[in-house]
């Protein structure tokens, strides 16, 4: 990946949220569905991103962010996983050239100034992956430049990209971030067995 390649922002925005116990991505924090944090913070890139799409089966979310800008692909298998919502990101894709920078929508408290330059120091690395990390634990989001796209298409389950990193750790990237907080996920409503300042943080999708 060279510094001048372009990089496509995928939002992952089709979970089912069962361990949520309800549809997390119009949970509010701060004021804001938390889809819409997500949605802001790809558009606070602005031409740092080559484009932006969201893959979802909400039609509230469709309807909102086609308004945005953002391209629709439309997910209505959502028990199929993770790994369907990459295909149809990839599938989406088609032959343009560049990264696909996938993002979750249940991490409300990483900023722009992050993203960027997380992105901005993994082209830099000529790495073929990247993703976020803190004091060694992998975390979102993560980016994959295009000779990965085959091995994305080919995932399946509920497992994401990570496959495709334990498949090629020398071409992996890290980004570490000072604040852990900002790879934290609200995977679980506040106030059942976590809250909202002890929320997980999880691996790399």
């Amino acid at each position: 990946m060279t510094a001048s390649q372009p990089v496509i922002l995928v939002l992952l925005a089709a979970g089912e949220g069962k361990r949520f116990g309800g549809d997390k991505l119009l949970y509010q924090v701060d004021g804001r569905p938390m889809y819409r944090l997500a949605a802001d913070l790809a558009l606070e890139l602005g031409e740092a991103a080559a484009g932006r799409m969201v893959v979802t089966g909400s039609e509230q979310i469709m309807e909102e962010l086609s308004r945005d800008g953002f391209e629709i692909v439309e997910n209505r298998q959502p028990e199929l996983g993770i790994s369907h919502s990459v295909r149809l990101a990839v599938e989406q894709a088609g032959t343009r050239p560049g990264g696909l920078c996938f993002m979750v929508c249940d991490q409300p408290w990483l900023t722009a100034a992050t993203l960027e330059r997380f992105l901005e120091a993994w082209k830099a690395s000529g790495k073929g992956m990247g993703c976020l990390c803190h004091l060694g634990r992998r975390g979102n989001p993560a980016v994959f430049a295009e000779p990965y796209r085959a091995e994305l298409k080919a995932l399946s389950g509920d497992r994401g990209g990570r496959q495709v990193m334990d498949r090629h750790p020398e071409d992996v990237f890290f980004y570490e971030v000072e604040d852990g907080r900002e790879l934290r996920d609200l995977d679980q409503r506040p106030g059942a067995e976590t809250d909202i300042g002890r929320s997980s943080a999880v691996d790399s999708f």
